[in-house]
């Protein structure tokens, strides 16, 4: 399948998101590939980690950044995994500062990539 000729996966790779690489890990089915991407903003993934920042739980933090960035990476969302990455790496260097501004950097990462999800569907 030539990207180009689909719209999702060109809403998708303007933004960054590692279509041909991710696309070789499913085998170039990108039925199965697509079937994910469109599932991806079915499930809140921000407001968990929101939650256990605002009430200071670190472990739920890193549970739940971590989880997103493993999915992100998966589905070739580099920049988003990376964006999820930096708050687990703050919290295994035990680096105890506000996650306010990388929380926000990866919520409207997300938001984005999930708009061109819905809009592309």
């Amino acid at each position: 399948m030539v990207i180009a000729e689909n719209k999702l996966f060109a809403s998708l790779k303007e933004l960054g998101v590692d279509i041909e690489g991710t696309l070789s890990r499913f085998v170039d089915d990108d039925v199965i590939y697509t079937r994910f991407l469109s599932r991806f903003p079915d499930e809140d993934r921000i407001t968990p980690i929101k939650d256990a920042a605002a009430s200071g739980d670190n472990d739920a933090l890193l549970k739940t950044a971590h989880r997103l960035k493993g999915v992100a990476a998966n589905l070739g969302m580099d920049l988003l995994a990376a964006k999820a990455e930096k708050i687990v790496s703050k919290l295994r260097n035990n680096i105890s500062e506000s996650f306010d501004e990388d929380i926000a950097e990866t919520e409207q990462e997300y938001d984005l990539i999930c708009r061109t999800i819905i809009e592309n569907r």
